[in-house]
């Protein structure tokens, strides 16, 4: 059962919204069969003997925070929510070891009373402190082999990530952005090829989705869909812009995600100090982003609407009573109607929205498709073009 509820609640599992129906029930059948059995270990004659009663207590509760997160995991309406779920369903899956040194210490008590009913209470204590004993050496083994291999992961991964940042051929320039008040901000910048200062170049905002965060300034090129189609040569050759990828810090949101403090000032502030530097069109600012960063896109066009020329949030959802403040920007918003982990009603409410306010957004919607739509979103005719056809009005 367990290994079921692993994949269901693991949040990079979670993030590609790809579960069937046959899939879930098989979880919640799994989920409500444990529960019984437990209740049967309380209730049933079983219960009887105290240590399989406890045991029974045991995987009751466990059945039931599992059950809870999965339940609650369903009918989320953020993808936030993923790794704190994963967290709570990793703590009661520890439940499993003393239910089974209870089953272990009732097999040793029934087996010694059944040789010698004289000698039953001193073997069974001798036998509960061996298993008590072995399951704590087997408790030590497996969390020490744990914080080892994790210890490893993460070794590899901060070499592996320092030396992307070395690569002579990594088109992405790696920098940080530091304001007065001490606040950084990662970022990679993507520059036109052949750029050339005497002329004025869009700037393209690429936020990235759940996975890109942290500040190890290079995950996020590879966690953001539009930050990956532009660095395209054929691309870059046919739409020279400038490529803003900045990195969200973990534990934080581009803004529109509630609980999550929002960085999206520090942002504004970053392509201010962009704009001062290099030769940039303020006219043809343009922000796109994927799953957190299409909440980061609805986000920046309702609270920051004069800013951006064009907006393509993909796999967002926003604030439909800000909605008004966009009108007047040309948005193109993609979803999967089969999102379970961003649901589709994110972006319907905010479309719906704009145009009983009297705008005019496009939207796309994909029947079969669930979160992962990256590639359908790539292959979309004339959506560049349409992007880098938008203007500010002034």
């Amino acid at each position: 059962m367990l290994s079921f509820i692993v994949l269901f609640l693991s949040k990079d599992v979670r993030s590609t919204g790809q579960f069937s129906d046959s899939y879930i029930v098989a979880v919640l059948v799994s989920l409500i069969s444990g529960i019984v059995y437990a209740g049967g270990l309380i209730l049933s004659r079983t219960g009887e003997r105290p240590l399989l009663k406890l045991a029974g207590i045991v995987l009751l509760f466990q059945g039931l925070i599992l059950l809870f997160c999965v339940v609650w995991a369903l009918n989320s309406t953020t993808f936030m929510l993923g790794g704190t779920l994963t967290k709570v369903e990793r703590w009661a899956s520890l439940l499993t070891i003393p239910a089974h040194v209870l089953f272990a210490l009732n097999f040793a008590h029934e087996k010694t009373t059944a040789k010698d009913p004289d000698k039953a209470g001193g073997e069974s204590l001798a036998t509960a402190m061996r298993v008590f004993t072995f399951a704590a050496v087997c408790f030590g083994l497996f969390f020490g082999l744990r914080l080892v291999t994790e210890s490893i992961v993460i070794a590899n991964g901060t070499k592996q990530n320092d030396n992307n940042l070395k690569e002579p051929d990594q088109p992405f320039e790696a920098h940080i952005f530091s304001n007065s008040r001490g606040e950084k901000l990662p970022y990679r910048l993507l520059k036109p090829l052949d750029y050339d200062s005497t002329q004025k170049y869009p700037l393209v905002v690429c936020l990235h989705g759940s996975s890109g965060c942290g500040n190890d300034n290079s995950k996020q090129v590879g966690s953001s869909l539009t930050a990956q189609l532009l660095s395209e040569h054929d691309n870059r050759v046919n739409y020279p812009a400038f490529v803003f990828v900045p990195q969200c810090p973990t534990e934080k949101s581009w803004g529109g995600v509630p609980n999550f403090p929002a960085v999206d000032a520090l942002v504004f502030e970053a392509i201010d100090d962009l704009e001062r530097k290099l030769s940039i069109d303020k006219d043809r600012r343009y922000v796109t982003g994927n799953s957190l960063g299409g909440y980061g896109v609805w986000h920046f066009i309702t609270t920051r609407p004069d800013m951006f020329a064009a907006a393509t949030p993909i796999s967002g959802a926003g604030s439909p009573t800000l909605a008004k403040n966009s009108i007047h920007v040309p948005v193109w918003a993609f979803h999967g109607a089969k999102d379970r982990n961003v649901p589709v009603k994110g972006s319907r409410l905010m479309i719906e929205a704009m145009k009983s306010a009297g705008g005019t957004p496009l939207y796309t919607e994909y029947q079969d498709a669930a979160h992962d739509i990256g590639e359908k979103v790539k292959n979309t005719p004339s959506l560049l073009d349409w992007l880098f056809d938008q203007r500010a009005i002034n």
